[in-house]
């Protein structure tokens, strides 16, 4: 037997089958998925309370939500989820994120599609409360994607250390 066939033998069927990424290629990704979902929930608070007379104070209450929620939950996250990106190194292209963090991402996408559709209509007050709530996460999330472009950018390269480890 040679040895491309070994390895062909011996290598599970996910590894031969889903692309494989570095560690920098991985940041990215990651850091792309949370100014992605920032920037959806940003725009959709900001339609949410752009037209009414308390815009203000629900822009402001979101944004001190998100600086909070950035500052004490997610920074922490996004540290743990580049320290498991550098410990795998090179790994299946959609590994950036655990599956418990993308069985995460899809329990928070289907309860906001909930809550919008069943509960808060655009023309309700209800409108400016998910306005203030998706400001506010979209705010944490944009805040605490730095945490990822700074290990991207890092001069010491994707392997260094994070501020914070």
């Amino acid at each position: 037997m040679s040895q491309t066939q070994a390895v062909t033998n011996n290598t599970p069927f996910v590894d031969r089958v889903v692309p494989s990424a570095g560690i920098r290629v991985q940041l990215i990704c990651a850091a792309m998925m949370w100014l992605i979902g920032a920037s959806i929930l940003l725009v959709r608070g900001v339609g949410y309370v752009h037209d009414r007379h308390w815009h203000a104070w629900a822009l402001g209450t979101g944004l001190v939500i998100g600086v909070l929620k950035s500052r004490f939950v997610l920074d922490k996250f996004a540290r743990k989820s580049i320290r498991r990106i550098r410990e795998r190194g090179r790994g299946m292209f959609l590994g950036f994120f655990s599956l418990r963090t993308w069985g995460m991402i899809a329990v928070m996408m289907s309860a906001g599609i909930l809550l919008r559709t069943l509960f808060v209509h655009p023309g309700q007050i209800g409108a400016g409360i998910i306005g203030a709530i998706y400001i506010g996460i979209g705010s944490a999330l944009l805040i605490a994607d730095r945490v990822f472009w700074t290990a991207v950018l890092s001069p010491d390269g994707p392997a260094a250390k994070t501020q914070g480890e």
